[in-house]
């Protein structure tokens, strides 16, 4: 993969955005419209975008694959989430702090902003690996992370999110070699395939609605930023330069890992009052700096992984 193409397709997710600012900015999209696209880009596109990988034909190198990318995501993200929480208690942290920086520390923007991405570097594979993502992702987030937020107990039934039925189903399909036919494919194909400009669309929006300037002037955001951007990435690179897998696969696992701090964050945050505008300015934090950490951890991989 060059670096020109990876270069290009940064630029382009920043266009998306750009719009999203543009129409943020001029009213076009208001913070209750945005709320709503989120909803409907999380509960309904995405499930299709899930659910247009069946046209695949993933063999038993591909399962095998998966199942090495899902232990490769809980590693990381659950080692990412131990670490924080041990730090965080180490230096007293109160509950409601705690909460807000293990969030940001250990969930990337798999959806959003890396579904999207890989994508557009790797192709339809970049789908199956996204179910890898989603499955430890929305498993650390509900059932550890959220009691952290509510300060209530485990809830197992938050976990069957309307994206991780559509992410079982799509792997018992892919398991019995069943495809949907081909105008039911082409409707889910093209209901899916508007994940990559809405989500950005949403990204943008959420930029608009906040003052730039004070991004850069909240210092926190900058420690969570490193943590999150480059050191985790690292990390995710010298457990992937072990694993059986091929160097392409390699880089889209890492490229899930290094995506910036997840919106999620912000949503719960805000509905918890858990250092809101803590977790806002640190999650656009990272993922403006994004543009400058992805080509790096990028081309460290290739350099690693000898792709």
């Amino acid at each position: 993969m060059s670096m020109n193409l990876v270069l290009q397709q940064i630029l382009i997710i920043f266009c998306y955005v750009a719009v999203g600012a543009g129409a943020g900015k001029l009213g076009i999209i208001d913070p209750n419209q945005r709320k709503y696209l989120t909803k409907l880009c999380s509960g309904l596109i995405l499930p299709f975008t899930i659910l247009s990988a069946a046209s695949m034909e993933v063999g038993e190198e591909g399962f095998r694959s998966l199942g090495i990318a899902i232990g490769i995501m809980a590693l990381t993200m659950g080692g990412a989430m131990a670490g924080s929480l041990l730090l965080l208690h180490v230096f007293h942290a109160e509950d409601k702090l705690r909460a807000a920086m293990t969030s940001l520390i250990t969930f990337p923007n798999c959806t959003f902003l890396g579904l999207p991405l890989c994508q557009a570097l790797f192709g339809e594979i970049a789908v199956l690996y996204n179910c890898a993502a989603l499955i430890v992702f929305n498993v650390l987030f509900f059932t550890i992370q959220m009691p952290l937020f509510t300060g209530g107990k485990i809830n197992l039934k938050a976990i069957l999110t309307v994206p991780t039925l559509a992410t079982f189903a799509l792997l018992g399909m892919l398991a019995l070699g069943i495809h949907w036919p081909a105008p039911v494919q082409t409707v889910i194909g093209s209901i899916g395939s508007m994940i990559t400009p809405l989500s950005l669309i949403i990204i943008g929006v959420m930029l608009s609605e906040n003052d730039l300037f004070a991004l850069f002037r909240e210092k926190v955001a900058y420690l969570v930023m490193a943590l999150r951007n480059f050191l985790i990435p690292a990390l995710a690179m010298l457990v992937l330069m072990i694993m059986p897998m091929c160097a392409g696969d390699k880089l889209c696992v890492l490229v899930y890992l290094a995506c910036p701090c997840a919106t999620l964050t912000t949503i719960y945050s805000i509905q918890t009052d858990t250092h809101p505008e803590l977790c806002a300015r640190s999650v656009l934090f990272s993922t403006i700096c994004f543009a400058i950490s992805l080509p790096v951890v990028i081309a460290a991989g290739q350099f690693l992984f000898g792709a």
